[in-house]
C-alpha cells in the first residue's frame, strides 16, 4: 500500500511539474531567442547560402558535390523549425502577455515553415541541379514579394512583445542597440 501511494504521489508530482509555466528566461529563449533560427529567411541570406552550398573549385578536389548539398539544407532548417514550433506549443502560460508572445512566435514560425517546404526546396532542387538562374530568380521574387511583407511584420511584433516581456521580468536582454 505504501508503495501505491509513493507511486500516486510520484506521478502527481511530476504531472503538476510538467504542467507548470516555464520560467520566464526559459520561456523568453523558447520563444523569441529561438527566431534566430529563421533570422536568415530572407531570400538574400538564405537564398545565397543554398547557391553557395553548391559551389565548386576545379582547382579543389574537396569541393566536388554531391548534388544534394542545398537540399539538406532545407531539410535541416524544416527540422529546426519543426522542432521549435514543437516546443513552443509544448509551453503551458498564464499570464497575458506570455501567451500574446507565445501566439505571436508560433505564427512567425507558422508563416516561414510552409516556405522552406515549398519555395525554397524547389529553390534547392534548381540550386543542386544547376537550374536556370531566371527559374531559381523567379522564386526568390516570390518569396520577398508575397512572404516577406508578413514576415517581417511578424518578426517585429515578435520583438516588441518579447522587449515588453523582458522588461516586465527584469530579464537582461541586449537587443544590438
Amino acid at each position: 500500500m505504501k508503495h501505491l501511494l509513493f507511486v500516486i504521489f510520484m506521478s502527481a508530482s511530476l504531472l503538476f511539474t510538467a504542467c507548470q509555466a516555464p520560467n520566464p528566461e526559459n520561456f523568453f529563449g523558447k520563444v523569441v531567442l529561438n527566431t534566430n533560427l529563421v533570422a536568415d529567411f530572407a531570400p538574400d541570406r538564405f537564398g545565397k547560402r543554398l547557391e553557395q552550398e553548391t559551389v565548386e573549385f576545379a582547382d579543389i578536389p574537396s569541393s566536388k558535390k554531391t548534388g544534394d548539398e542545398a537540399q539538406k539544407s532545407v531539410d535541416i532548417k524544416i527540422q529546426t523549425v519543426e522542432k521549435a514550433l514543437k516546443d513552443i506549443n509544448a509551453l503551458n502560460v498564464s499570464d497575458d502577455d506570455a501567451k500574446a508572445l507565445k501566439e505571436k512566435s508560433i505564427a512567425l514560425f507558422e508563416k516561414v515553415l510552409p516556405v522552406y517546404k515549398n519555395e525554397y526546396t524547389a529553390y534547392a532542387k534548381l540550386c543542386d541541379t544547376k537550374g536556370s538562374a531566371e527559374k531559381k530568380q523567379e522564386l526568390l521574387q516570390k518569396i520577398q514579394q508575397d512572404y516577406m511583407p508578413g514576415i517581417d511584420k511578424t518578426f517585429d511584433e515578435v520583438y516588441v512583445l518579447g522587449k515588453a516581456y523582458a522588461e516586465k521580468h527584469n530579464l537582461n536582454v541586449n537587443w544590438g542597440n
